[in-house]
């Protein structure tokens, strides 16, 4: 065989191996998790993830979650901006573990008015529902949660802003519930009444100002 025949059969080898090769490379892997988003500013927000909105349909109105929603997970950027305008208000890096669930409040319009906590959704099989509660109000200074009627019990003292608590079981039903500053202990900020269902697990929230009775909120959270 002519030496030059041989030298372009093994370049049109060469070349159809790197060929098979590429097209044998798997795909780089996407990893995910689940965030909540919850808005627990007094604002209409929306919600970027690395510039993408993450809220297509309308603005976020106060109080307002999307449920749970599959994001990138890893260190990412994520943004926030006051409904109408174009400027975020502020930007974060925020790292998720892949696989996992998280809730994600947004309180306020700065960086430091944004805070996570890893849910943990293992449901009670014995009858009993699942109840937490968060304090994402940035003036109040600490919260009580009294479960009223029947059960009359305060489960929940000195609960800081950004604190989530641990869950406690609570008896499926119809239950009355009523969050307290922690120095004012006997007078009420707010009261609401929520259903429970046997296996559920649910988060309570307050937000907003603490000092203005108009502009203070509660939001409930099926979680699962």
């Amino acid at each position: 065989m002519d030496t030059r025949i041989k030298a372009l059969f093994m370049i049109v080898a060469v070349a159809c191996w790197a060929s098979c090769k590429k097209n044998s490379d798997a795909p780089t892997a996407t990893t995910a998790t689940r965030v909540n988003l919850i808005n627990a500013s007094t604002n209409n927000i929306n919600f970027y993830l690395n510039g993408t909105r993450i809220n297509n349909t309308t603005t976020y109105y106060p109080g307002g979650t999307l449920g749970y929603v599959a994001v990138l997970a890893g260190a990412q950027n994520y943004s926030v901006k006051i409904g109408g305008s174009s400027v975020p208000s502020f930007s974060k890096s925020l790292n998720f573990s892949k696989d996992s669930v998280y809730s994600l409040y947004v309180s306020g319009t700065t960086e430091n008015d944004i805070f996570k906590t890893a849910d943990v959704l293992v449901a009670d099989t014995s009858g009993l529902a699942k109840v937490r509660f968060v304090n994402a109000s940035p003036d109040a200074v600490a919260l009580n949660l009294k479960f009223e009627g029947t059960l009359n019990e305060v489960k929940f003292t000195g609960v800081s802003y950004k604190t989530t608590t641990p869950y406690v079981l609570v008896k499926a039903g119809i239950v009355d519930l009523a969050i307290y500053q922690s120095s004012v202990p006997l007078t009420p900020v707010v009261r609401d009444t929520v259903t429970l269902t046997a296996g559920g697990i649910y988060t309570y929230y307050g937000y907003g100002s603490i000092k203005n009775a108009a502009s203070f909120g509660t939001g409930f959270i099926t979680n699962k």
